[in-house]
């Protein structure tokens, strides 16, 4: 009897053993996350946004506000210097689930092309430095050019990050419209009141327009986007009369459609009215609501 109480005793101290070696696995999985960084890194998807403005401005700052309140973490702003140099000014936030990367451009005079070059430097850097695998990208204006060249450029395996979505906001693919001051201003003396405004640079379109690639250059890379990316094309029409939204064409803006060849994948957002005005469409809730939408399913 005493043999066997022995026996007994032992296999419940061994049965003990285990069973809290088992809850004191399963505690530090839970609070320690062991076994599962990498699918916690693959989870990662930032969000870059590539404006044609300087990121101070009111309208590309309350963008990134709104996108922040619907889920992601301003982590990182990143300045390219005239030199060509790049600044990164990062926090913790570059661990959040859908860091914001604001990317500015100093020198507003590079071409696309350049933009796009160093879009390429910058995503590889944040896949070496933080192993994301994919991202999102909101590009406004001459941003949006930059976006979608580096897509069908350097592609998946040049970025070593996959665009997922992409939020296109004014684009001028086929160009930008010269500026026009405002109705009643910059009239000559011979003009009457009827007569449409000269425009104020008339050579700012051009020397703009040189910058950006071709459409026919853009279409024949198209076929190297990646055919999973989702996009959704945001413009602005202010009226019927203008077709524009002060500075991109209705025609420019919305000939993105043409560059992506997977049309199941691609949606737009045509907006009217004064709130469709080029700079103002960042402050637009509609567009806010539906760019929530489709990067955080809201």
């Amino acid at each position: 009897m005493t043999y066997l109480n022995k026996i007994f005793n032992k296999r419940d101290i061994v049965v003990l053993i285990i069973g809290i070696l088992a809850v004191l696995g399963g505690f530090f999985y839970i609070q320690f996350g062991v076994g599962g960084s990498k699918e916690m890194q693959n989870a990662r998807q930032p969000i870059i946004f590539v404006s044609d403005k300087n990121r101070v401005s009111g309208a590309a700052q309350h963008l990134v506000t709104t996108t922040s309140r619907s889920g992601g973490a301003v982590a990182i702003h990143i300045n390219v210097l005239d030199n060509g140099k790049i600044e990164y000014d990062g926090n913790q936030n570059v661990k959040a689930k859908q860091p914001i990367i604001e990317v500015n451009f100093n020198d507003r005079s590079k071409t696309t092309q350049q933009q796009a070059q160093s879009l390429n430097q910058i995503l590889r850097k944040l896949n070496h430095r933080y192993a994301y695998k994919q991202y999102d990208a909101i590009g406004f204006g001459s941003g949006s050019l930059a976006v979608y060249y580096n897509a069908v450029k350097y592609r998946t395996s040049g970025n070593r990050m996959m665009l997922n979505h992409f939020v296109s906001i004014a684009g001028p693919y086929q160009g930008v419209l010269p500026l026009q001051p405002p109705h009643g201003e910059h009239r000559t003396t011979n003009q009457r009141a009827t007569q449409p405004p000269q425009p104020v640079r008339p050579d700012w379109a051009t020397i703009t327009n040189q910058r950006f690639p071709s459409y026919q250059e853009m279409q024949h890379l198209s076929k190297r986007l990646d055919p999973n990316t989702e996009v959704l094309n945001i413009y602005g029409v202010i009226s019927d009369r203008d077709r524009s939204d002060g500075r991109v064409s209705e025609a420019s803006a919305s000939s993105l459609k043409k560059l992506i060849k997977n049309k199941d994948n691609y949606q737009s957002l045509r907006l009217t009215g004064p709130y469709a005005e080029h700079a103002s469409l960042l402050d637009n809730q509609v567009a806010e609501r539906i760019i929530n939408r489709f990067l955080f399913n809201q």
